[in-house]
């Protein structure tokens, strides 16, 4: 680990969990459409609107990347639809991502995280649309990658490569941390990062992948790993 000068992390599964969070955002997307623009939920399940956005996935596929850009199309094309103003789609999308970053960390996060930046210069790079800022992280972390900012989705090696850009970081001395054996580790080894799998749920690592350089089931078992050594940053 002596040259290890940094981490990256993934965000959602491996700061929170990421799916109850997303249904209780649809939730308050719903339930803001159906007190503000009635007529958008008359017809229209959140199971239907889940399916519009995925529609909008197919229609534009070079916009893969940009989750933000397919909620607010689909909610675009309803307001059309329902006979609304585009402002529509704006404050429906405000009350989603509003409530998107009202996430809940795992318990582990926040302590490991203020250990490890007292050792280590810390990035994220992640293919959601979370917020550090509203969720009240984006101190700890020297940069933060999106894959909307990129134009591409992990595993793509710009996504990784756009962490290091600037830094004076080679990558073999960035470790990226994350729950996706593909997205995640595959993507990270191919640039020269190391990587840790974040296995929280205890799976099975899939055959036919290399494995991880490590396999952790919290941020507090990542510190262990690394040692209390402080590194230079």
């Amino acid at each position: 680990m002596t040259s290890l000068r940094a981490l990256c992390f993934d965000l959602d599964d491996t700061l929170w969990e990421v799916w109850p969070v997303i249904r209780k955002a649809e939730r308050a997307m719903y339930d803001f459409l159906g007190e503000r623009y009635p007529r958008a939920v008359e017809a229209m399940t959140i199971e239907a609107m889940r399916d519009a956005r995925a529609r909008v996935s197919l229609d534009f596929p070079h916009m893969a990347h940009d989750f933000t850009f397919l909620r607010m199309q689909a909610l675009r094309e309803l307001a059309q639809a329902c006979g609304y103003a585009q402002a529509m789609a704006d404050e429906a999308f405000e009350a989603f991502i509003a409530a998107r970053n009202q996430v809940e960390l795992y318990a582990d996060v926040r302590p490991a995280l203020e250990v490890l930046r007292g050792r280590y210069r810390l990035f994220t790079a992640s293919n959601g649309n979370a917020d550090l800022g509203r969720i009240g992280l984006s101190h700890l972390f020297e940069r933060s990658v999106s894959a909307r900012q990129v134009g591409a989705l992990k595993p793509a090696p710009a996504v990784f490569l756009k962490v290091l850009e600037g830094t004076g970081l080679a990558a073999g001395e960035v470790m990226y941390v994350g729950d996706d054996p593909h997205l995640d580790v595959e993507g990270a080894r191919a640039v020269g990062m190391s990587t840790a799998w974040m296995n929280r749920a205890g799976a099975a690592w899939p055959e036919g992948i290399e494995p991880a350089t490590h396999s952790v089931t919290s941020l507090a078992d990542l510190v262990a790993v690394l040692g209390a050594g402080a590194p230079a940053r």
